[in-house]
Formats: C-alpha cells, structure tokens, sequence
C-alpha cells in the first residue's frame, strides 16, 4: 500500500486503486447496480493513505480514475459526441478519431497495454463477450447505440496488443436536402431512388463500410409518406430512426414497426434477421427495409421481393453486378442451387443498384446507380442510370480536395416504367424521370 501523504503519478495511482477495489470491493466492480458504490471507496482509500496528483484536486482525481475503471477511460467523451463516428484502436499506443465531416485525429494513448486490454473487456461486458487468450477476437454492442469489434495478441503483433473498432451509431437527422447541398447525389439521382422506394421497385444501396450506405437510406425513407406502412429489420444496434410525432401533441403520426433482430444463449432460440424478413409479411407492409444484407436473410428478402413487396435494403459490394454477385453468394447459403439461377433471381428482386463510396479527400458520393434488366431467357443486361465523374483531385490547405460532376447516362428501361405506373406513379413525375 502507498505511504501516507505520497505524490504519485496518476498511471501509478491508477494501478494501486485498481488493485485495492478489485481486492476488496469485487462485487461493485461487478454488478452496473453498484457502481455508484466506487466513488465513496475511491475517496475514501485515497484520502487515508494521503495519495495525490500535482496538479488535481482529490474530487478531479476521484472522477478520473471512477471514469477509467467504470467507463471507458479517455475514452469516455468521445462516445457520447454527435459528430464521432469511429473510434479506432490500432495499437495500446495508437488511438484514432474518425468525424462524421470525414477528418481523422490522432488522440492520446492508453498508459499500457494492459490498460487498453482493460477498457475494451469492459466495453465487451455489456454483450457478456470475453476476449482473452482462449478467446482473442470478439464483438458487442454498448448501451450507447454503438458496436465494438476487438482482438488482442497473438491476433496482432505483441507490440500492438490490442485492437478494436468502435463505430458510435449515431440517429441520421440528415434529409435530401442535406444530400443535394452537400454535393453527394445530383437531385436528379435522389429524385429517381425515392420514386423507386414509393412506387414499388426494390433496390439495394452497394458500398463498403463507412461509405454512407445507412445515412443514404435514411434520408430516402423520410421522404414517405405517413401513410406507407414500413416495417424495418436490423441487427444488434438500431440505424434506422424513421418514428415522426406532431410538433404540438407528440402524437406519432406515421405508420412504422421498427423490429431488432436478437441473439439468445440457446441458438435454437435466435430471432435471425431471416425469421423477421418471414414475419413481416404477415403485417401488410408497403416497404420493408433490411438494415443490411449479410447472411441467409438475403434468400428470404429476394423471396419477399419476388412475391410483390417492395424492398430496399444495404449490402457491403461494388456497384451493379457485383452487387448481385454477392447476394446470390449470400442465398447459397441458404438454399445451395445453380448460380446462374441465383444471380437471375438476385437481378429480378432488385434490378436497381446504387453505388456509395468514400472519395479519397472523406467525402461520400453515390457514383453510380445501375439498372439490371432480366430478358426471357434469363440473361441479365445492365445498363448506367447514373454516374459521378471524378475531374480531377488536388491538395487545398493541406487536404486533398475531390472535384467532380454527375451526370444521366442511360433512360430507365420500359419493365421500370411499367411497374412504377403500377404502382401509381402519378404521369407528371413519371414524365420527369424519363425526359432527364
């Protein structure tokens, strides 16, 4: 134990304290219920033994150390900020902040690795996840609407010894307007995807992670009206926050079911995104919105589509046929089959592909929108609704700058049209899509 009136570095503090309410007070440490406990045995401890920071007050040291071992240390801050959107840990000794405006900042490390290893098992205690030798890869879901995936050596290198990503899931308050001004769709694009969402066409929004694939479906599902019925499917955390009340009465005024797909310890218990796909035809939906497509989920959601419904949904692929690739990929898990019958029956759910992508200077950008016609014989035919092309990039005050425009290459084919006037797309709005 330290001796009495000892000044002390906080790392060293850090570890003294630790050890002393771990020894003593396992069960605080153990149990959300009694965390409110720590601070008083904090307090207490230091104040006995005379320990001190330079510098810190006992109140700010209290709080600190409460922060490290209850929280997520320095950490803490950023995971309740509006504009993080990733948070990674590369190394014990290299931490990295990733912005919603595409900026990344190199942020202070972790004492030791062992410090880090600390933090990140206990972001993973809220999904009972254990990372350890046995075990050195793991993912979990915080109470902050955000998801953590982590490995620790021998994974990656000892210097390393841990690594994690943590991706902060943020409610998108971001409109088509937001879009347009923000130069990531031309008008003409996000006017088309919207029609296509109301007037029966499924499509998929293709891209890799961090590319805006979410925030891009967000924004188009706010342009529906209150009186489509929408029914939402997702897994472990909930991106998708489309519930509108009136300003004066915070009546709910739309008509959506918001559904979480959900893990159990007895995996025959599992609510699978498959099984959510399957219930929520039972509830006469307008539009189903799949969160993404990873897994078995994907026959199902082409099934849906195949029998009528509208479905629309993210996938993580490169733009038009590669996005069918990897569905029809996805559906061989499911039911293992001929793949030209995969890729015919991918093609015909959703003949509409939207390409988001991450430029090199952060920004996102729909850069290609694809539509896939099926002819009697099965064959697929793609052609290039729209594109962005990229003029040139250069260096402004120190960052690379993308300049580029969009622009219509190919009219939507007649089978688009056709079910678009099914399902009543008023004439006047039609006109505008094909006169482009």
């Amino acid at each position: 134990m330290a001796d009495k009136n000892k000044k002390m570095e906080y790392s060293a503090l850090l570890s003294v304290v630790q050890k002393y309410i771990a020894e003593n007070y396992e069960g605080a440490l153990n149990s959300s219920r009694h965390y409110d406990q720590i601070k008083p045995y904090v307090r207490h401890f230091i104040r006995n033994n005379g320990l001190f920071v330079e510098g810190m007050d006992t109140n700010e040291v209290v709080d600190k150390l409460y922060s490290e071992m209850v929280e997520y240390s320095f950490l803490t801050p950023y995971m309740s900020r509006s504009d993080v959107d990733e948070i990674n840990i590369n190394a014990w000794n290299n931490v990295v902040i990733s912005y919603s405006n595409g900026t990344t900042e190199k942020i202070q490390s972790f004492f030791s690795p062992d410090h880090a290893l600390d933090t990140v098992r206990r972001m993973l205690q809220h999904s009972r996840a254990t990372l350890d030798d046995a075990i050195p890869i793991a993912e979990g879901q915080l109470p902050n609407n955000a998801r953590i995936t982590a490995m620790k050596f021998p994974l990656v290198d000892e210097s390393t010894y841990v690594s994690a990503s943590i991706r902060l899931l943020h409610p998108s308050k971001i409109t088509i307007d937001h879009l347009i001004k923000g130069d990531s769709a031309s008008e003409d694009m996000l006017r088309f995807l919207c029609c296509c969402m109301r007037y029966g066409v499924s499509f998929v929004v293709a891209g890799a992670t961090f590319s805006g694939k979410t925030t891009l479906l967000n924004a188009l599902l706010k342009t529906q009206p209150n009186e489509k019925r929408i029914f939402t499917i997702e897994a472990g955390s909930r991106e998708l926050d489309l519930v509108r009340r009136d300003d004066e009465t915070e009546k709910i005024i739309n008509n959506v079911v918001h559904t979480l797909a959900k893990k159990s310890e007895k995996p025959a218990q599992n609510i699978t995104m498959e099984k959510l796909v399957v219930a929520s035809l039972r509830f006469n939906p307008d539009l189903i919105v799949v969160g993404e497509m990873r897994d078995e989920e994907a026959y199902a959601a082409i099934d849906a589509s195949l029998t009528g419904h509208t479905l629309v949904s993210t996938i993580h692929s490169f733009a038009g046929e590669d996005a069918h690739m990897r569905l029809a990929t996805l559906c061989q898990k499911r039911f293992p089959m001929d793949l030209g019958i995969s890729l015919m029956q991918a093609a015909k759910a959703f003949p509409v592909v939207c390409f988001e992508q991450k430029l090199d200077d952060g920004s996102r950008k729909i850069t290609n929108i694809t539509e896939c016609e099926v002819d009697a014989m099965g064959h697929r035919i793609y052609h290039t609704l729209f594109r962005y092309v990229v003029d040139d990039n250069e260096p402004v005050d120190g960052r690379l700058v993308v300049h580029g425009h969009y622009e219509a290459v190919e009219k939507m084919s007649d089978h688009l049209r056709e079910r678009m006037m099914m399902f009543g797309i008023p004439s006047t709005l039609l006109a505008q899509l094909v006169k482009r």
